[in-house]
């Protein structure tokens, strides 16, 4: 009785200091959440518009801001933290029932990886499971849209001891080491797939570093793949852009907001000549790059990378406006 009583003061406490950190109950990152809002594709109207990409886009594009701007339904949202949009773009290329708009935002290591980079190409396991679908997924997912908005501390390692120990012990750290690999909750995700950085994230500079140093410590390791091949990337990617074009859909390549050393990063590992004018220049699609656009330009990424809830509707806001003006020109059909 004891015992039950200490556990559920424990869990109470745990529950009230994650709300308290603004990190409320949110939907688990895992694959069977990315599956169903798949399917939903598959049952809507083929002409739909369908946001596909990482993280950036993910946080950055804010849907019911689409639609106040007179952007018709309401677009699907299967951009994912850490994954590479190509095999996304290859499973609308083979859709037959699709002729709509993809929305595909380009974060250059991410888009530009190689295929050996097992992280942001276990997409092709999300694909997988969507075209496989069963009613055992059905039910899993179905308890998870139940449960998991409820409690925070369903969130993976929550309760754990060990990985709160892990997270928040300091230890000196060795001359010439790079910052420990401490992941942050600091983005939360709901049942359309659309994430957003924790509200308040950006006035507390303490957990913005160690979203940094845990920025600084992934972006090292990818040193560790071979890089992309750019000349078959390209030649796939322009393929099945015209799969797509062929029954009367359009794609258009978004690049969101980077800032500070992770944008310097890019400048010397995807140069922008080499990799993000290529694409536009050989798909021939509407390519929408944030430093084109005095308007989509000037905004500051807390942690180099990720666009705040406000700063998300203020950019889908300009960016909607540039997407009509360029259509209503007939450029990139």
């Amino acid at each position: 009785m004891v015992a039950a009583i200490l556990a559920i003061i424990t869990i109470g406490w745990r529950e009230w200091s994650l709300r308290e950190s603004g990190s409320g109950p949110a939907l688990a990152l895992q694959p069977g959440l990315w599956a169903w809002q798949r399917n939903l594709v598959r049952k809507a109207e083929p002409d739909s518009t369908v946001v596909v990409g990482s993280s950036r886009i993910s946080f950055g594009f804010d849907q019911d801001e689409w639609v106040r701007c007179g952007g018709g339904p309401r677009p699907f949202m299967l951009a994912w933290p850490a994954i590479c949009p190509r095999p996304q773009l290859h499973d609308f290329a083979t859709d037959e029932s699709f002729h709509g708009t993809l929305l595909v935002g380009v974060t250059p290591g991410f888009f530009f990886c190689s295929s050996a980079n097992s992280i942001p190409m276990r997409v092709q396991q999300f694909v997988a499971l969507a075209r496989h679908w069963g009613p055992a997924d059905d039910i899993e997912q179905r308890c998870r849209f139940l449960l998991e908005p409820r409690f925070s501390i369903l969130l993976n390692g929550e309760t754990s001891l060990l990985t709160w120990l892990r997270y928040r012990l300091d230890l000196p750290q060795r001359a010439g080491q790079l910052p420990a690999f401490r992941d942050s909750r600091f983005f939360w995700i709901d049942e359309h797939c659309r994430g957003r950085l924790i509200e308040g994230f950006e006035k507390r500079p303490e957990e913005i570093q160690v979203v940094c140093n845990w920025l600084q410590t992934w972006l090292a390791t990818q040193t560790l793949y071979p890089p992309g091949n750019l000349d078959l990337i390209v030649q796939e990617v322009v393929a099945d852009v015209q799969k797509i074009r062929a029954r009367g859909g359009r794609v258009i390549f978004v690049r969101f907001p980077s800032t500070g050393w992770y944008r310097d990063d890019e400048r010397v590992q995807q140069p922008r000549v080499a990799y993000w004018d290529r694409l536009i220049r050989e798909t021939g699609c509407l390519g929408i790059h944030f430093e084109d656009y005095p308007e989509l330009s000037g905004f500051d990424c807390p942690e180099n990378s990720h666009l705040t809830q406000p700063d998300a509707i203020k950019f889908t806001r300009r960016l909607y406006a540039i997407v009509a003006s360029q259509s209503k020109r007939g450029k990139h059909d």
